[in-house]
C-alpha cells in the first residue's frame, strides 16, 4: 500500500511539473478567484465592524448600559457585582455658553479614563486632566474659539452654575490635551479634573432642576448577550430596582439586522464569483483532460484504478491551490483594504479595515471547494474512460444518434469553422456563458448607477448653492433664540456682493400658541389613526403625545415662517402642492397663508392641518389658507424655540415682509444665495474665507459639498459593481484564450493533414479569425438581449421612486463591442502564428 502511495505521489509530482503552461494559467484562475472571494469577504467584514461603530458614534459611547443620574455608593455596589466587567463615572458640572459655540453643546465635566475613552472623546494629545486647572477638549471646540492645536494654551469657558439663574461662571483652564470631535454625536465634552468639579459641586450631588453635581456612570458587561435581562437583575441583587437605566441602542437586534443588510450584496456577489471561478477553472481542468486522455488510457492498461486516476487530478489541483489560494489571499486583503475606504464613505474618521482571520479562512475554503467542485466531472471522464476508448478519443462530443444531413457540394472555410465551434458544445457554452455574464453585469450596474439623480437628491437637502443657518437654529438642547442670530448684517452684505449672484432668500420663524379650528382637529383625528400614532409613538413618543394632547385641548404649538424668494419659489413648485393651488400675486398681498402637512403623500388627500378656504388668526390678523404643501427639509426644518419643548407643532408659511410686520424684532433665521455655475467654487472660498477670518458660527450648506459627497457615497457603490464585472470579464477572457488555444494546439495533426491535402495558410488563418468571430458574435447577440431585459424589467423596476430617474442604456455593450471583436481576431492570428513556428513535416510527426 505504501509502494502505490509513494507511486501515485511521484506520477502526480511529474505530470504536474510537466505542464507548466498550463498549471501557470490554472494558478492564475485560481488567484483570481480567491481574490475576488477575499476581497468580497474584507468588504462584507469591514462594513458589519464600520457600521458597529457608526451605530456606537451615535449613541455617544460603546458601554452596553448606562445611568444618567446615580450615586457614589450605587456604582460601588454595581461596580463589585460578578457580572459586570468594570463602570465609568462621569461628574456634570454645566454648558459652556461661549458664544463662538453656539451650535454645538458642549458639557463641562470630569470623567475618569475609562469613561472618557468609550465615549470617543479621550486626548489623543496629551492627558486627562490632573491638576485643577487643566481641560482637555475637542479640536471642534477648539476651532470654535480659535485657540491653536497646542498643550499649554488657555481656554476659558463661561457656564452656568444655576441653570435659574442669569449669572455666568467665566473659567479659564491650561490645555493639558485634545483630540478629534464625534461629530455623529450631538455633544462635545470639556473634561476638567476632580479637583475643580468637587470644588464646584461643594458635596452636592444629583440636586433637583439643576445638572451640576449630576453623576453619570456607563456600565460593561462581561457579555453582550440579554443586556436588559442581565442589568435588571443585577440591579435586583443589588437592590437598586428603582434606579433607572439606558440600553446602548447599539447593541439592539435591528442595529444587527441593519449591519447584516448592508453586507448583503457582498455575500450575494460571492456566488457570482463562484459561478465565474467555476467556469474558467472547469474549463480548464476539462481541457486538461481532454488533452490527457491518451495518457490516462494508457495508465489504465497499466492496472489505474479508477479511484487512483481520479486522485491523480485532484492531487495535481491541491498542488495548484496551494500555489495560488494564498497568493489570492494576500492580493485580495491588500485590494480589500484599498477599496475600503472608497465603499464605505459615511464612515467618521478612518474607516476600520477588518483583520478576521475568518475572513481568510471562509476566503480559502470558498476557493478550495470551487475548485474541487469544477475538478469533479473531469475527473469522472478521467476515470472511468476504457484503454480503447482513450486511443479513439478526440476533442469533439460523440453523437449517441446519427442525422443524416444534405450537406452543399463545395464546404466554405466559413461552414468549417463554425462546425468547429460546436464539436465540444459544453466548452463552447462555457465561454459563451462567461463573457455573457460579465457584459450583462457591467451593462446592469452601469444602467442603476446611471439612475442615480443629482437634481432629486439636491431638492430635499439643498435648494440653493448656499444656505446659511444661524448657529442656534439647530439647537435642540437650549433652543432657537429668534432674537439674536449668527445671520448679521456683515454676513448678508457680504454675500449680497458675490461674485455671479444671481439670486436670494430668507427665512424667519416665530413660535405661538394657537387654538385650533373644529375643522383643522377633524383632519387630525382622521388622519392620526390610532395605529399611526402607535407608530408614531414607537420612534417619536413626545411627537406622539403632544399630537393627541392638541387634538383633546384644541391646543397647539404653532410654528409661524416668513419666507421669501428662494425658499418661497421652492416651497410652492407644484410637485409640493397637496391641496390648493398658489397664486404668487395673491400671496403677495398679504391676506393669504400656507399650512404645511407632515408628509409627502399624493395629492388631494386630506391634511391634518387646516383646510383651504379656512381663516387662521396670527398676532390679532386673520388670513386665509391658500394651499397645503408639503414639509421641505431646507426651509421649515429646526430646533424649537427657547423655552419650548420639541414635539408636536403645526407649521405655517407666510410672506417674509408680512412676517417682520408682525415681528419686527425677529432676526433672520436663514438665508440663501444662488451664484452662476462657473462662479460656484469662487464665491465658496470667499464665503469660507470670511467665516474663518470673522470667526462667525453660522451653519453653512454647500450644494456643491453636498453634490462631492453624493458623488463619493455613489462612486463606491459603481466601483464595486464595476469592479466585480471586469473581474469576470477577465476570467471570461482568459476562458476565451485558453479554448482557442487548446483547440489550437489539440488540432495540430488536423491542421496539418488539412494543409496536406490542399489548404492553404491564409484559409486556415481565415478559419480560426472566424471561430473566433462566431465567438465574439454569439457573445455579443446573447449579451443584448439579455441585458435589455435586465435593464429594462429588473433594473428599472429596482430604481422606480427615491432618488433615481431611469434611463435605458446600453452604452457598456456599445464600447465593448469593438474590444470583443479584436480580441476575438487577436487571439487565434497570434494562436496561428505560433503554430507555424513548427514545419508541417515536424506537426506530422509529432503527433
Amino acid at each position: 500500500m505504501m509502494k502505490k502511495n509513494s507511486l501515485m505521489k511521484t506520477l502526480t509530482n511529474r505530470v504536474f511539473r510537466q505542464n507548466k503552461g498550463r498549471n501557470f494559467v490554472a494558478v492564475f484562475a485560481i488567484l483570481l478567484t480567491t481574490l475576488m472571494f477575499t476581497t468580497l469577504f474584507v468588504l462584507a467584514q469591514s462594513i458589519s465592524e464600520n457600521m458597529v461603530v457608526m451605530n456606537f458614534r451615535q449613541s455617544g459611547y460603546d458601554a452596553q448600559a448606562s445611568f444618567k443620574q446615580i450615586t457614589e455608593e450605587e456604582v460601588k455596589k454595581i461596580k463589585n457585582h460578578e457580572e459586570v466587567k468594570e463602570v465609568g463615572e462621569s461628574l456634570v458640572l454645566g454648558l459652556a455658553e461661549n458664544e463662538k459655540l453656539a451650535g454645538r453643546q458642549v458639557e463641562i465635566r470630569w470623567a475618569d479614563e475609562l469613561y472618557a475613552s468609550h465615549s470617543f472623546a479621550a486626548p489623543v494629545t496629551g492627558h486627562m486632566p490632573e491638576k485643577e486647572n487643566e481641560v482637555a477638549v475637542g479640536v471642534e471646540v477648539l476651532d470654535r474659539l480659535g485657540i491653536p492645536h497646542k498643550l499649554g494654551e488657555k481656554v476659558t469657558l463661561q457656564w452656568r452654575k444655576d441653570l435659574q439663574s442669569f449669572e455666568v461662571t467665566e473659567s479659564t483652564f491650561t490645555l493639558c490635551g485634545f483630540w478629534d470631535d464625534n461629530m455623529s454625536s450631538y455633544a462635545s465634552y470639556a473634561w476638567v479634573s476632580k479637583e475643580f468639579a468637587q470644588e464646584m459641586i461643594k458635596g452636592v450631588e444629583n440636586p433637583k432642576d439643576q445638572i451640576l453635581g449630576t453623576r453619570m456612570a456607563q456600565v460593561h458587561l462581561k457579555s453582550t448577550k440579554n443586556i436588559e435581562d442581565t442589568m435588571n437583575r443585577i440591579l435586583g441583587d443589588t437592590g437598586l430596582e428603582n434606579l433607572e437605566y439606558g440600553v446602548n441602542l447599539a447593541y439592539s437586534p435591528e442595529m444587527g439586522v441593519q449591519a447584516v443588510q448592508e453586507s448583503l450584496p457582498m455575500y450575494a456577489s460571492m456566488l457570482l464569483v463562484f459561478v465565474a471561478g467555476y467556469l474558467i477553472i472547469y474549463n480548464i481542468f476539462q481541457i486538461s483532460v481532454s488533452a490527457d486522455i491518451q495518457f490516462y488510457g494508457k495508465l489504465k492498461t497499466l492496472g489505474t484504478t479508477k479511484k487512483q486516476i481520479k486522485k491523480l487530478i485532484y492531487g495535481q489541483a491541491n498542488r495548484l491551490c496551494l500555489i495560488g489560494i494564498p497568493l489570492g489571499l494576500l492580493l485580495g486583503w491588500l485590494l480589500g483594504k484599498k477599496l475600503v475606504p472608497a465603499l464605505i464613505s459615511w464612515a467618521e474618521g478612518t474607516a476600520v479595515v477588518s483583520v478576521n482571520p475568518l475572513i481568510f479562512l471562509g476566503s480559502a475554503v470558498f476557493a478550495w471547494l470551487t475548485v474541487m467542485i469544477s475538478c469533479l466531472r473531469p475527473a469522472r471522464i478521467a476515470g472511468k474512460i476504457s484503454p480503447v476508448e482513450a486511443l479513439r478519443y478526440c476533442d469533439a462530443e460523440t453523437r449517441t444518434k446519427k442525422k443524416k444531413k444534405k450537406r452543399p457540394q463545395t464546404v466554405t472555410v466559413a461552414q468549417m469553422a463554425w462546425a468547429n465551434l460546436w464539436r465540444n458544445k459544453k466548452r463552447t457554452v462555457t465561454v459563451l456563458l462567461s463573457l455573457t455574464l460579465a457584459l450583462v453585469l457591467l451593462s446592469a450596474f452601469y444602467a442603476k448607477n446611471a439612475a442615480f439623480d443629482m437634481n432629486i437628491y439636491l431638492e430635499e437637502l439643498a435648494i440653493a448653492d448656499f444656505q446659511f443657518d444661524d448657529a442656534d437654529s439647530e439647537e435642540r438642547v437650549n433652543g432657537y433664540d429668534p432674537l439674536e442670530s449668527t445671520v448679521d448684517e456683515a454676513l448678508l452684505e457680504k454675500l449680497r456682493k458675490l461674485p455671479g449672484k444671481t439670486g436670494e432668500g430668507r427665512a424667519y420663524s416665530r413660535e405661538i400658541s394657537m387654538t385650533l379650528s373644529d375643522n383643522a382637529v377633524k383632519n387630525m383625528k382622521n388622519y392620526y389613526t390610532a395605529e399611526v400614532l402607535q407608530e408614531w409613538a414607537s420612534y417619536d413618543k413626545a411627537g406622539a403625545e403632544g399630537c393627541e394632547q392638541a387634538m383633546e385641548t384644541k391646543e397647539v404649538r404653532a410654528e409661524i415662517w416668513g419666507i421669501e424668494g428662494i425658499p418661497l419659489e421652492s416651497q410652492t413648485k407644484e410637485s409640493y402642492l397637496l391641496n390648493g393651488t398658489f397664486d404668487k400675486d395673491k400671496f403677495a398681498t398679504g391676506k393669504y397663508i400656507l399650512a404645511e402637512g407632515p408628509g409627502t403623500e399624493e395629492k388631494g388627500v386630506t391634511m391634518p392641518t387646516y383646510s383651504v378656504g379656512e381663516k387662521v388668526e396670527i398676532q390679532g390678523e386673520t388670513f386665509e389658507v391658500m394651499a397645503v404643501t408639503a414639509p421641505l427639509v431646507s426651509v421649515t426644518e429646526g430646533a424649537s424655540e427657547k423655552g419650548n419643548k420639541n414635539g408636536y407643532s403645526m407649521k405655517f408659511l407666510l410672506p417674509a415682509d408680512v412676517f417682520s410686520g408682525l415681528w419686527p424684532d425677529s432676526t433672520v433665521r436663514k438665508f440663501y444665495v444662488n451664484v452662476d455655475t462657473e462662479k460656484v467654487l469662487e464665491a465658496e472660498e470667499q464665503v469660507q474665507a470670511y467665516l474663518r477670518e470673522t470667526g462667525n458660527s453660522s451653519n453653512l450648506t454647500s450644494k456643491n459639498t453636498i453634490a462631492q459627497q453624493y458623488e463619493k457615497e455613489t462612486r463606491s457603490s459603481a466601483v464595486m459593481g464595476n469592479a466585480i464585472s471586469i473581474i469576470i470579464a477577465i476570467v471570461g477572457i482568459l476562458n476565451f484564450i485558453n479554448s482557442m488555444v487548446t483547440s489550437v494546439v489539440s488540432r495540430r495533426k488536423e491542421f496539418a493533414m488539412i494543409q496536406s491535402v490542399g489548404m492553404g495558410k491564409k484559409q486556415l488563418r481565415k478559419m480560426l479569425v472566424l471561430e473566433g468571430l462566431y465567438y465574439a458574435g454569439l457573445t455579443l447577440t446573447a449579451s443584448y438581449l439579455f441585458s435589455s431585459l435586465v435593464v429594462g424589467i429588473v433594473i428599472r423596476g429596482m430604481t422606480q421612486g427615491g432618488m433615481t430617474s431611469f434611463h435605458f442604456t446600453l452604452f457598456p455593450l456599445v464600447i465593448c463591442t469593438p474590444l470583443l471583436v479584436a480580441f476575438a481576431v487577436a487571439v487565434p492570428y497570434f494562436c496561428f502564428r505560433n503554430l507555424e513556428k513548427q514545419s508541417l513535416v515536424e506537426r506530422l510527426r509529432n503527433e
